[in-house]
């Protein structure tokens, strides 16, 4: 087996791959969630951005977004643009595309959300509707999940940072607070005390930002390596190269070598990207013909080197809105107007874990109420009757 310093180019690229973002134009979202009485649903989704292309009917800006727009004939669609004033001098043109459909129910809905089979779809939700009749009120319930999109699930986030770590890792420079006294990062929201800091509180709160960093940079590149071995694995074993309890022996040692390199080469980022790299450097851990590995298991390495290149392609702004029957009763939002709930957020909020929007509704049966209260009357006007005419047949006697 060869040593760690020939691997030093190939983890340059994989951190490239993982850290360093493209320029691109991202879209903001819109989607509307309408729950009608009898359960169906109404969906539709506004894509803001783009270019001029779609006032000619040419999605392939949208449909290259984190949420393709579906352009089939079911769909209403319409697009157009707005011009938005920014100053005297100048002005921005904001294109969009709606899209609205009506679904009898939530299977209906999730065969469209995840039609695409292409993978150019790069967030996957899953949407449950729920409605259920108790006589004097129907209850609805809405369910709507945003699956992890980092790529590389074996290992949980919790694993390596808490909920409230990983809240304040992704917490901007000014929305998280220092504390002296218990010498923590707290959320602006949960702390009222803002003391001026100290340049030693400044030391030891870019300290405990550091560990966060690096604690999340652990988490990411564990999760890398395991779904990694796994494919190379597979291939050793598909090769006759190296049975699956051999290989398994070599987990440790290989993933030191990967730790080291990824820690010591994040300053020297390669932009060339021809091949694949880490399939390279398996040939050369192991001492196997790198073809031979790749023909081995030629779509479990193409799918790790897909999911490895798609890391961070998602950038855009989300806006749910769920619209219930009858009045809301519960919701994980914190925006309820009416029997509207709504949630605004980035792909922070799914990037390590799936994130669900739920919001609960009540509406009152007027039908049963009605039947209800007329037979109630009904036994009391008969009650009464009855007690009248004992009353009347008594004073006869």
């Amino acid at each position: 087996m060869k040593s760690n310093k020939i691997m030093k180019y190939l983890f340059s690229f994989m951190l490239l791959v993982a850290l360093v973002s493209g320029c691109k134009e991202y879209l903001k979202y819109t989607i509307t969630t309408r729950i009608l009485p009898d359960g169906s649903i109404e969906r539709t989704m506004l894509v803001e951005g783009g270019d001029s292309s779609l006032l000619e009917g040419d999605f392939s800006s949208v449909l290259k977004g984190s949420l393709p727009v579906p352009h089939d004939s079911t769909w209403e669609i319409t697009t157009g643009y707005q011009i938005k004033s920014t100053s005297d001098t100048t002005r921005d043109t904001l294109y969009y595309c709606k899209a609205i459909k009506v679904f009898s129910n939530s299977d209906e809905l999730n065969k469209e959300l995840n039609w695409d089979t292409l993978r150019e779809s790069k967030v996957t939700r899953q949407v449950k509707v729920e409605k259920r009749f108790r006589w004097f009120n129907t209850f609805y319930r809405y369910a709507e999940t945003y699956k992890q999109i980092f790529p590389f699930t074996r290992i949980p986030v919790t694993d390596y940072l808490s909920d409230k770590e990983l809240e304040l890792y992704h917490a901007g420079d000014g929305e998280f607070y220092y504390s002296p006294e218990t010498n923590e990062l707290l959320l602006k929201k949960d702390t009222l005390t803002r003391n001026a800091l100290s340049k030693s509180d400044s030391a030891s709160m870019n300290k405990i930002k550091e560990s966060l960093e690096k604690k999340y940079e652990e988490w990411m590149f564990a999760s890398i390596f395991e779904d990694y071995f796994d494919a190379v694995k597979v291939a050793l074993d598909k090769s006759g190269t190296m049975k699956p309890a051999e290989t398994d022996k070599t987990h440790d040692r290989l993933w030191s070598i990967f730790k080291d390199q990824v820690e010591s080469d994040s300053s020297e980022l390669s932009t060339d990207s021809s091949y694949f790299p880490l399939l390279k450097f398996a040939s050369g851990f192991y001492q196997v013909d790198t073809g031979i590995l790749h023909q081995a298991n030629r779509s479990g390495l193409d799918d790790f080197n897909w999911r490895l290149n798609h890391m961070g392609d998602v950038g855009e702004s989300f806006t749910n809105m769920a619209i219930m029957p009858g009045v809301i009763i519960s919701s994980n939002s914190t925006t309820i107007n009416g029997n509207t709930v709504s949630w605004e957020f980035d792909a922070d909020l799914f990037n390590e874990k799936d994130y669900t929007l739920l919001a609960e509704s009540k509406k009152v049966n007027k039908g049963p109420v009605i039947v209800t209260g007329a037979f109630i009357l009904m036994l009391l006007i008969g009650l009464v009757a009855g007690m009248v005419t004992k009353k009347g047949q008594g004073t006869s006697k």
